[in-house]
């Protein structure tokens, strides 16, 4: 069965970093969009807690993944957002059948 790689990175931001958060996170999405590897890329912010948010992301194969973990604006994220989190961030990577 051929299959596609799902990720869903759950988040925890700090109340007062919601906004800079929001400001930094569509550059993230845009340039993750951008990859040929890329099928979709999505936050959403939780309805019931305003500081959950989780990045919904779809890659063709695990090399799409391991390629968008190596990207300069990628690592530039994770180093800059690290201290808008209450917590690490809980990233979860499934495989889901490819239609």
């Amino acid at each position: 069965m051929k299959t596609k790689k799902l990720i869903l990175a759950k988040l925890n931001v700090k109340p007062d970093q919601i906004a800079a958060f929001l400001d930094f996170a569509p550059a993230i999405i845009n340039n993750s969009k951008s990859e040929s590897g890329n099928i979709s890329y999505t936050l959403y912010r939780e309805t019931s807690d305003g500081n959950r948010f989780v990045f919904v992301e779809e890659w063709k194969d695990q090399a799409a993944i391991d390629f968008h973990f190596a990207q300069p604006y990628f690592i530039e994220f994770g180093e800059k957002s690290k201290e808008m989190f209450v917590s690490a961030p809980d990233i979860k990577i499934y495989d889901v059948p490819a239609e």
